[in-house]
Formats: C-alpha cells, structure tokens, sequence
C-alpha cells in the first residue's frame, strides 16, 4: 500500500500547487494518442458517453482554470459528472452511494479491483479532507474571467485522484505493456483525467 499513499501524495501536491502555472505539462494532454482505456479498463463511476457530455461542456473552461496561478479552482467537468449521478450537494460528496457505484462497475472485472477501488475510496476521501480549507477556499472565490462558473474544488480533488490511482494500481496482468501505455502511466502519475 505505500505506492498507493505516495501516489496520493502526489495527487495532493498537484492539487496544493494547483497545477496552476502557465508551463504545466497537464497542460498539453497525454504525449500519445492513446486512451487510457486501451492500457488499462478501470472501474468508473459513470459510463463513458456522461463523462464525455459533461468534458465537452466544461473542458475549454478547466484547461484556462488550470493556466491560472492562486488558489486551485473547482473542476466543472467533475462537478457535472457528480451531479449526473447525484452524489453531490452542496460541496459535499456521497461517499456511500459513490463506493457503491464503484464497486457496481467493478462486478464483472478481475476481482482484485474490489480491494483496489476500495483502498483507493479511502485514501482519495482521506487526502481531501487532509486538505479541506484550501477545498473550501477553492469554493469561495470569484469568477476571474467572463463567463466562468465556479464549481466546487471536492468533485474534481475525488475523481483526479480516483482516476489517477485505479490507473496507477492496475494490477500488472491487466495492463497493457507498451511504450505509448507506459507513457500514459507515467504522464498521468502527475495529470489527471481530463
């Protein structure tokens, strides 16, 4: 489990510096034109085509947010997926119903992804509360630019970290070992999903 508590402490130091500066590498996207998916099938919280909905909603928006330097801002492209399947409210998330949608995808795969998804609930809800003030903070400012919705930062801390750490845990048998695979690995052991 240290690779798991490490991963998430650099999902932290993502989130605590915001990846806010203009030369961020999560800027530019993955390095290879290959969806995470072909490496490594995770469990997930919604299907592909409501995520998708809600990234060609909000992506325009959370790629200026994240060129921004400050307090990290709430993600608009998580908080639509949450709200998609209800499990936020008011800068809260529904960690019961949230495992359960989890662990519902995770019934027809390998059944090590059972400890993995859960280990990984626990360490992502544990590491935004370790964060909580500069979540909340993160909630409470003002619009920068015209147009900018102000989505709270909790949905978009849980699901970077969720997604960067069930494609970091995939178990080896899994995963699809390739160079651009790799490269995916490694560019998201730093970026999350977007």
């Amino acid at each position: 489990m240290a690779h798991l508590n490490l991963l998430q402490i650099g999902v932290l130091s993502l989130i605590t510096l915001g990846f806010v500066f203009a030369d961020n590498p999560c800027l530019k996207g993955p390095p290879v034109p290959k969806n995470a998916a072909e490496c490594c099938v995770t469990p997930f919280l919604v299907e592909p085509s409501a995520f998708m909905t809600c990234h060609s909603k909000w992506i325009g928006q959370t790629k200026r947010q994240m060129a921004m330097e400050g307090i990290p801002r709430g993600c608009c492209v998580a908080e639509c997926v949450m709200n998609s399947t209800s499990l936020y409210s008011n800068g809260k998330i529904a960690r019961e119903a949230l495992t359960k949608l989890y662990l519902d995808s995770t019934k027809s795969m390998a059944p090590e992804w059972n400890k993995i998804t859960l280990d990984a609930i626990d360490g992502c809800f544990k590491m935004a509360d370790s964060i909580k003030d500069e979540i909340e903070a993160g909630a409470k400012l003002m619009p920068a630019f015209e147009g900018e919705q102000i989505c709270h930062p909790i949905s978009g801390t849980i699901l970077a970290c969720m997604g960067m750490t069930l494609f970091a845990e995939c178990p080896a048998k899994l995963f699809t070992v390739n160079g651009d695979c790799n490269k995916l690995k490694s560019y998201h052991s730093q970026c999350p999903f977007l």
